[in-house]
């Protein structure tokens, strides 16, 4: 089941413009639900939706970052760096399967909570695990976007590391 928390955070002089962002944040969270929905049904191959929601400087970070050289790692700035991740995606990786837990909205910030599985199309290897991804919205836009997943995982699906050998 699908869940959504929204959390409320109006209070003192700054109270009119966090509720006109609320408004935008109203607006900007039914459209990043359909992403991830198309994104599901489609196994990853609609990311369109996403690129809408995206602001022209957005910021595409993962924590892949800091953990090895590739070039998914990242951060990509920018639309168009934005859509080459996601060129990157489809040549390099298979969507298994995904699915949302739930949404949490809080300020300028929404985080995605979900699972997903992936297979890597040259070695063939599976990772599947939770994931979750932070969205910072302003002025109805995404500006700023982090995923955070099983790194060691997406690693040794890469043929970066070797599987533990069975004992």
């Amino acid at each position: 089941m699908l869940a959504r928390v929204r959390i409320p955070c109006y209070s003192g002089a700054r109270g009119i413009l966090e509720q006109q962002k609320a408004g935008r944040m109203e607006e900007f969270e039914p459209r990043l639900v359909a992403a991830y929905e198309a994104w599901h049904q489609t196994r990853g191959r609609s990311p369109d939706r996403f690129f809408a929601l995206y602001s022209d400087d957005i910021e595409l970070h993962s924590i892949l970052e800091a953990s090895f050289e590739d070039d998914m790692r990242g951060p990509f700035i920018g639309k168009p760096a934005a859509i080459a991740y996601f060129a990157a995606i489809a040549e390099q990786w298979e969507m298994l399967e995904a699915s949302t837990e739930a949404f949490i909205a809080r300020g300028d910030r929404i985080a995605w909570i979900g699972r997903a599985a992936w297979r890597n199309r040259k070695t063939l290897r599976v990772v599947d695990g939770p994931k979750v991804d932070v969205w910072t919205v302003r002025g109805g836009l995404a500006v700023h976007f982090l995923e955070m997943f099983d790194s060691y995982g997406c690693a040794r699906a890469l043929g970066i590391v070797d599987p533990p050998e069975e004992p």
